[in-house]
């Protein structure tokens, strides 16, 4: 199956908020005048900046489980 042969496969079983949901995602795309993707890329020295502090925050106990913080993602932005 090819990726548009899925695409359409899952907006065929989606349920109607969803697809419009997804519709009106895909206009944002087209119409916006920022990039598709809001993500810059980053240098070494920031990704291991970023990387020291995650380090530090768990073992500064701020850290929460991987799983934890994967099913509070899919809460907050409709996932689950």
């Amino acid at each position: 199956m090819s990726t548009i042969e899925a695409t359409m496969s899952m907006m065929e079983v989606m349920p109607e908020e969803a697809r419009i949901k997804v519709m009106k995602y895909t206009q944002q795309l087209f119409t916006s005048r920022k990039p598709a993707n809001p993500f810059v890329p980053l240098t070494t020295d920031q990704i291991l900046s970023d990387l020291d502090e995650a380090h530090r925050q768990i073992e500064d106990g701020k850290g929460i489980p991987a799983d934890e913080a994967m099913a509070e993602m899919g809460r907050r932005h409709g996932f689950i």
